[in-house]
């Protein structure tokens, strides 16, 4: 049995604290040796001297490491051995060392349910022989532990920055395909649409606008003027925008609307609308009421063509018609009537 008189070893420093260990031993003065020189080298103790208190304090705290001595009443270390290893196949998350102190060999073999057998231990080394391992497992396991939290922490890490990056990169393309006054697609938007529109292969109906005399605008009240009837057409229009179609800034006072599964019909009402909205009520400006009205020009795929350049070109090509008829209409390129 342990000497009380043994020399022990200096006290373990705080920060080199020890794995808890839970001490299950009916003989009062055994148990108060190992408790008394477990806690010295730094390890919490759990002491416990029937099987009732054992279990108790192993289902409370779950200590790593169990020194049970063979004797307990009632087959108590047996019991909780089994628990004990029981419960550590079903929770990977807990790790037991148990070691069975035995003062003599007896016919029981505790092997299938125990990491290490202590034989009458004499000194503190055969404590510390038989928990080692078990020590050094713990520490293997957190120190895995450790570098799993520390591959998911950097693993969150970087899935945070890409989305920040993607988030980023998606507002920069936003960026990139708006037109920064009135806030509606730019030519750039508006041509990588269409051409999705026309890959596509369904009806399609584009329409280009241009508002008639800006330029007078702009010299007589100026550009901030110019750029507060920008804002308002865009947003006036925005309004009366058949669900589906989509307006694109092209550049200074010229407009593109996009009018997907629609012909040259529907094309023709959406542009008509777009039309009476400006004709029917000035923009309120800060130098008064300002009148404003359109051109614009309709083309349909139900032209002969070939790309939706073509398509383009033809919107193009009416609208020249409709400014050179006298502006504040429409035309198609499939025909010379005015359209509204």
């Amino acid at each position: 049995m342990l000497q009380p008189e043994m020399a022990l070893p200096p006290p373990i420093p705080k920060e080199r604290r020890r794995p808890s260990v839970l001490l299950a031993d009916a003989d009062p003065a055994r148990r108060g040796l190992l408790a008394h020189h477990l806690r010295h080298v730094g390890h919490e103790v759990w002491e416990a001297n029937n099987a009732a208190s054992a279990f108790e304090l192993f289902e409370c705290h779950h200590p790593p490491l169990l020194l049970v001595d063979q004797n307990l009443p009632a087959k108590g270390a047996e019991r909780l051995l089994r628990h004990s290893r029981e419960l550590g196949q079903r929770t990977p998350s807990i790790f037991v060392w148990s070691v069975l102190v035995q003062n003599k060999q007896t016919g029981f073999d505790p092997m299938p349910l125990c990491d290490q057998v202590l034989l009458t231990p004499t000194n503190h080394d055969d404590v510390h022989r038989t928990l080692a391992p078990g020590i050094r497992l713990l520490g293997l396991l957190e120190s895995l532990e450790s570098e799993r939290d520390a591959a998911r922490i950097a693993l969150e890490t970087a899935h945070r920055e890409t989305k920040r990056a993607q988030m980023a990169t998606e507002r920069m393309r936003r960026q990139a395909l708006t037109d920064d006054l009135t806030r509606l697609g730019n030519r750039r938007a508006a041509l990588d649409h269409l051409k999705d529109c026309w890959d596509k292969k369904g009806s399609l109906g584009v329409v280009m606008l241009d508002l008639d005399h800006f330029k007078e605008i702009n010299d007589q009240f100026g550009h901030g003027v110019g750029d507060v009837v920008l804002e308002a057409v865009a947003t006036r229009w925005r309004r009366c925008t058949r669900s589906g179609d989509q307006l694109y800034r092209m550049g200074g006072e010229e407009f593109l609307l996009l009018c997907p599964r629609a012909d040259e019909g529907v094309t023709v009402l959406a542009a008509e609308r777009l039309r009476r909205s400006l004709e029917e009520q000035p923009i309120i400006t800060d130098a008064g009421p300002i009148a404003v009205t359109l051109s614009a020009g309709v083309a349909a795929r139900t032209l002969p063509m070939n790309s939706h350049h073509a398509l383009l070109r033809a919107a193009d090509r009416a609208l020249y018609r409709a400014k050179d008829a006298g502006r504040n209409q429409i035309r198609c390129e499939s025909s010379q009537r005015r359209a509204g």
